[in-house]
């Protein structure tokens, strides 16, 4: 960023139709660039104020210099005063790329266009100053030609204004927002596009516009934090009268109303320390930090079922004892439970009568999991996060639609190396960016037009003899300053200020554009990235900095892409491994945590089956639900594996069906408390929620599936035997005797 220090930021419209070369359309859109163009924003801004400044050639101009009628070029003809004078007098213009441009502009010409002016100036428009600033063709999309290969018609049409993006005039602290999404931009700049969105916002009232600013992503991105508060009170509202259901009894002395909101409120303050933690270390508060609440109201009061069963679990001598004893014999048996229902009832009975019925399913919905498990996809896209409705969704979507085989822009970007030497090894790198057609395209190099100029005004091949650095930059001035030429000072970076007629100052940075062809297989944009990354990496510059790098803004997503899948095998794996060597030492008993961790997996495997089958990529957000899911799903099993062993009474059949209707219950209170906590997430529009959602909700049903069905038809089989019991010393007479006495 400190090297490109100036730059420009795209405003963007999208008039789509069935025709859109009309006069209609054309008139529309000369009445929206109007009203963008004279509207002043809140600060007193006009789009003149902020906008990216190229030069106007006037038409008397043009024909003075009259360089169609020849080859030769006035800036390396003409007297360098006289020219530079007539340089120096250009005034600037806003860049606009436009079709309106065909017609410079003039309402009086553009209120009385008919449909063949305007596919008449499509067909024969050649602007030989501007070149690729000003190509109107690219801005047409789904475009109708006839038999004669002649546009004759289009059902899309682009129109770009141009911000300044000025780099050290930058304060993100004050045009940053809370989601860390917003662009770079200067506070002039963000206030006056906030006055397009409302231009637009008005303009667009049909189906037929699309549009977006710069500050779009970030404002859409931003709001998508704070949009779902609703969800959020209502979810609480539900996990409230849940929580009241499960631990009151239904008397006016053993309401537990306070105790509940005590539970309730540990969800806040956790919400609050984690939040305030990460920002102490970092870690700012983003997109998926929303989910946050709903993931702790899920998972946050599972365990308040255990203790309060533990706690109405006490003997009646245990009961005497002093509160502080009562509540460490209650934490000490935490894994057990007395609530018994129905539903448990029922689970029991299944296992007592159909446990091959039980694990044929289970290896019926692994097998089919891990065929689609060999299917998931790696992808991430940013536009995920932008919910559908908006006026950036919307874009997004028409443009996909109108514009599908537009491709990724990027850039060779070159370093203060000795440009007058090392021109032929740029020229390798473009030609070698040319051949690979499969992976590139629209290729945009000021070296073989420097060459060309040369050549032809000089005399002079720079390919086969190299310039002395003195007569390079000479050249590179006239070069950059010729009106067939000056498109391409937007490549250049200089020490200094270009000026006409003087020697072209030590190059920074410099650039050749190109596109990345467009492509749905991730794996096919990574390894165009690589390729093209080899190509820069092979220009074996020999001066200077030797600096040669190739960069697009999509590259964040596709390394993105390329690391995802690494890192969740192996985030996933180790949490597996400490699933492991966790439940060892604490269950004390090597045959259950194998069948825990057994558990475990195979409700992984299902769960990524189901997520393939389901629309869900492997990506950034997936990411980490799946590392949580294991977190949660552990539970189940655990306190299942946990209650048998210390059932001692009766054979294996016995002993399971007495761990079952013992902690059955409070296992699935507490999958339903975390269903109802993450089902708020389900009418959301965010893509993060419904990511969350689909990934816990298949947790919580082969998690339950697998902890309070499956496990214990395995138990019925090849459980262990029990712990062993040691006889409890005799409680003190002391302590039997009532607290007041």
């Amino acid at each position: 960023m400190k090297s490109l220090q100036i730059a420009y930021q795209e405003e963007v419209v999208m008039l789509t139709g069935d025709d859109v070369l009309t006069p209609e359309y054309i008139q529309r859109l000369y009445q929206l660039d109007q009203e963008v163009r004279n509207t002043k924003s809140s600060k007193n801004l006009t789009l003149k104020d902020v906008c990216f400044m190229i030069p106007k050639v006037e038409p008397s101009l043009l024909k003075l210099l009259d360089y169609n009628d020849t080859r030769v070029d006035p800036s390396s003809q003409m007297n360098p005063a006289l020219y530079c004078s007539f340089v120096e007098s250009m005034r600037k213009e806003c860049y606009v790329k436009s079709i309106l441009d065909l017609w410079g502009f003039k309402k009086k010409t553009i209120m009385a266009l008919t449909k063949e002016d305007i596919v008449n100036a499509i067909n024969v428009e050649s602007d030989e100053l501007f070149g690729k600033l000003k190509s109107h063709k690219d801005l047409l999309g789904m475009v109708e030609k006839n038999e004669t290969g002649h546009i004759v018609g289009a059902k899309a049409l682009y129109n770009y204004w141009y911000l300044t993006k000025n780099f050290s005039a930058i304060d993100m602290e004050k045009v940053g927002n809370m989601a860390g999404t917003s662009d770079w931009a200067t506070e002039e700049a963000v206030d006056w596009e906030g006055l397009f969105l409302e231009i637009l916002e008005k303009f667009s009232q049909s189906k037929e516009m699309f549009y977006y600013a710069g500050r779009s992503f970030g404002d859409i991105s931003n709001a998508a934090l704070f949009q779902d508060m609703d969800l959020i009170v209502f979810g609480v509202t539900i996990m409230i009268l849940y929580v009241q259901l499960v631990i009151s009894k239904f008397n006016f002395v053993e309401m537990r109303i306070i105790l509940g909101f005590i539970g309730l409120l540990s969800i806040g303050m956790s919400f609050v320390v984690g939040s305030g933690i990460c920002s102490l270390i970092g870690v700012p508060y983003g997109p998926v930090h929303t989910s946050l609440p709903f993931l702790l109201m899920g998972l946050g009061v599972d365990d308040m079922f255990i203790i309060i069963a533990c706690w109405e679990e006490l003997t009646a001598e245990e009961k005497k004892l002093p509160m502080e004893r009562k509540i460490a014999l209650t934490l000490k048996h935490a894994g057990v439970s007395i609530t018994i229902t129905s539903v448990t009832d029922v689970i029991a009975f299944i296992i007592g009568s159909s446990t091959i019925a039980v694990i044929v399913i289970s290896i019926i919905c692994a097998g089919f999991s891990i065929e689609s498990c060999m299917k998931l996809e790696k992808k991430f896209n940013p536009e995920w996060f932008i919910p559908e409705g908006t006026h950036l969704g919307n874009f997004f979507s028409a443009r996909n639609t109108y514009f599908p085989l537009v491709g990724f822009d990027a850039g060779l970007y070159m370093g203060a190396v000795n440009y007058s030497h090392e021109l032929t090894n740029i020229k390798r790198a473009v030609d070698k960016l040319n051949e690979i057609s499969n992976t590139t395209e629209n290729v945009v190099s000021w070296v073989d037009p420097f060459r060309d100029f040369v050549m032809f005004n000089f005399h002079h091949d720079v390919f086969i003899e190299p310039l002395d650095d003195d007569r390079f930059s000479i050249f590179l001035t006239k070069f950059l300053m010729s009106p067939k030429y000056a498109q391409y000072q937007g490549n250049f970076i200089f020490e200094r200020e270009l000026e006409c007629g003087v020697p072209a100052p030590k190059i920074k940075l410099s650039t050749i554009d190109f596109f990345f062809k467009k492509s749905s297989e991730t794996q096919q944009q990574i390894s165009a990235m690589y390729q093209v990354r080899g190509i820069a990496e092979n220009i074996n510059f020999t001066s200077g900095d030797r600096f040669a790098t190739v960069w697009s803004k999509f590259f964040a997503t596709w390394i993105t892409d390329e690391l995802i899948g690494i890192e969740v095998l192996r985030n996933l794996q180790l949490a597996l491994l400490c699933v492991m060597l966790c439940t060892i030492p604490l269950i004390a008993n090597w045959q259950i945590s194998c069948l825990i961790f057994c558990c475990v997996l195979i409700t992984m495997v299902d769960v990524c089956g189901l997520m393939q089958r389901w629309g869900v990529n492997v990506d950034l957000v997936s990411c980490i639900g799946l590392e949580l899911a294991i977190g949660l799903c552990v539970d189940y099993a655990t306190h299942v594996g946990h209650t048998f062993l210390t059932v001692s009474e009766g054979n294996r059949q016995e002993r399971v069906i007495k761990t079952v209707t013992s902690i059955g219950s409070a296992v699935l209170y507490g999958g339903l408390s975390t269903f109802i906590g993450v089902s708020m997430m389900s009418f959301s529009r965010a893509y993060t929620f419904q990511s969350f959602f689909k990934i816990f909700f298949l947790v919580i049903v082969f998690g339950l599936f697998h902890g309070i069905v499956l496990l214990p038809v395995i138990l019925s089989f090849i459980g262990p035997s029990p712990y062993k019991k040691h006889k409890k010393p005799a409680v003190e007479e002391s302590e039997l005797k009532p607290l007041d006495s």
